[in-house]
């Protein structure tokens, strides 16, 4: 055999791999079409589109998180009219954990739309969802799946009460950074004896909920008020819980690039028109604050940024206030990779005995819900703003890769960092007013940065009660804890109340 008829023969084999593999490919590749009707929604919806989908059909596949991953598949879209087709599969959507090709048989399967990009939270008025269904993905075969979209969650909204009321204050300082009518928005619990007395006016205690909870919370049950102790315990206090949703997450209350001017309007403009339309003491010692997770760091950090505003702060399990132990990674650490530890292995995500869920498996699912993560959101906050007007992105996505630039761009948004930066000259202000309490098995490492801002705090001399408990995991709350919390904030009013 020749060189030419040898080069000829493996050309000819090229084109029939390509070709086999192009065939087989186009043979065994799965697509979901979604379809719903005007009953549903007389108007067209636009979006985003998920497939989620459990290979164990005995559970309901739901919005997944890292304590309960679901295959899912995301895509965006436009302009959807009832009575048309939208056709998802593996060129047009984002996956998690399995592409739509690599689907081999039985799942249970349900589709949610979300119908505004405008916020983190998917559960609300305008989400769309399926009826949850089984498929069987047939291996060697084109599956086509075609799924019925029937389902428009309503009355999910605010439900005003006698003593629950909406406050939604117009922000000339956020309308300005959005160019459009911007609103701060808060749930406003007031105590019974408010309507027997004209008279008396009240402390205040804002509250910072934790990822996913906005102010409409308060209004469904009395979870959020049972944790707080908005009622019942200690002085009667007037409570604020506040939203602090936005496109790229949780705003958490900070002046930032991409969110805008958050803590300044709200000080500058919620503060006051809360006070001047409700009966609030207008004293810094009337004034408190407290909030979960990231709302912890939400109370934590205006606390600290505005420690004349203020009287206390009660901080539990807060997102990271020290950057070197941020979800156990220094981020500032010259190889600093997100994904990876420095033996290679693959960086936990949590902190479980029984779940293994590595950040690259967050990010990856992240990805997928599109806008609005946990991780998005710190980038929204700390960093700031990158290409295409989104926020500049801490890590490559691909690698793990800390970008230098960009943790430098954070630096100033490192409570530890600020403490040690002032030192003694913040110490007067914020001596006796900083409570934090976390677990030191809580699943997100949130002990750690806590731990250095407690070393940092001994070291300054700054009087802060800083806590951490044998466990409790990510919630630390208790009738004792409530307690001691509202006993600091009167004692606090009490004692300052003549002066």
């Amino acid at each position: 055999m020749n060189m030419k008829t040898r080069l000829l023969q493996n050309i000819a084999l090229a084109v029939a791999l390509v070709l086999y593999t192009a065939y087989g490919k186009a043979q065994t590749s799965s697509s979901f079409s979604l379809q719903f009707q005007k009953e549903m929604s007389p108007i067209p919806l636009s979006g985003r589109a998920f497939v989620i989908l459990s290979s164990d059909t005995a559970v309901s596949p739901d919005i997944p998180d890292p304590f309960h991953p679901f295959i899912t598949f995301g895509m965006n879209f436009r302009n959807w009219n009832p009575g048309e087709q939208l056709l998802l599969n593996q060129k047009n959507v984002d996956f998690f954990l399995l592409s739509p090709d690599s689907l081999r048989g039985y799942y249970s399967l349900r589709v949610v739309i979300d119908t505004d990009t405008t916020s983190s939270i998917l559960e609300q008025n305008g989400t769309c969802f399926s009826d949850e269904i089984r498929i069987y993905a047939e291996p060697g075969k084109a599956n086509r799946f075609e799924v019925e979209i029937k389902h428009m969650l309503s009355g999910r909204g605010f439900r005003e009460k006698k003593n629950i009321r909406l406050l939604r204050v117009e922000s000339k300082l956020l309308s300005d950074f959005y160019k459009q009518p911007s609103y701060i928005e808060a749930a406003v619990i007031l105590p019974n004896s408010y309507f027997e007395d004209s008279l008396k006016q009240y402390p205040t205690m804002y509250v910072f909920p934790g990822w996913g909870s906005t102010h409409t919370a308060a209004t469904r049950n009395n979870f959020q008020q049972t944790r707080y102790g908005m009622t019942g315990i200690g002085e009667e206090k007037i409570t604020v819980f506040l939203n602090q949703d936005c496109s790229y997450g949780f705003h958490v209350f900070a002046d930032s690039y991409n969110n805008g001017p958050r803590s300044s309007s709200f000080i500058s403009e919620f503060i006051p028109a809360f006070e001047s339309k409700f009966r609030a003491i207008s004293d810094p010692h009337a004034r408190f604050l407290t909030g979960q997770s990231s709302g912890g760091w939400a109370a934590l950090w205006l606390m600290v940024n505005y420690p004349d505003t203020f009287g206390m702060v009660w901080a539990a399990s807060p997102d990271p206030v020290d950057f070197r132990e941020f979800m156990h990674i220094n981020l500032y650490a010259p190889d600093a990779n997100l994904y990876y530890q420095s033996n290679g292995s693959l960086t936990p995500g949590i902190r479980s005995d029984k779940i293994t869920f590595p950040i690259r498996e967050w990010i990856d699912m992240e990805t997928t819900m599109g806008n609005g993560g946990q991780f998005q959101s710190f980038e929204a906050v700390f960093g700031k703003q990158g290409t295409n007007r989104k926020p500049q992105p801490l890590f490559d996505r691909q690698t793990g890769n800390i970008s230098p630039t960009t943790i430098k761009d954070w630096e100033s948004y490192d409570i530890n960092r600020i403490i040690l930066k002032q030192g003694k000259d913040i110490k007067d202000k914020l001596d006796g007013k900083i409570t934090i309490v976390v677990a030191g098995d809580d699943p997100f490492f949130l002990d750690l940065p806590v731990r250095k801002l407690k070393e940092t705090c001994e070291q300054t001399g700054i009087n802060a009660d800083i806590r951490i408990l044998t466990e409790g995991g990510h919630n630390t709350w208790s009738d004792e804890i409530r307690q001691e919390m509202h006993r600091k904030m009167d004692d606090i009013y009490k004692n300052n109340r003549s002066k």
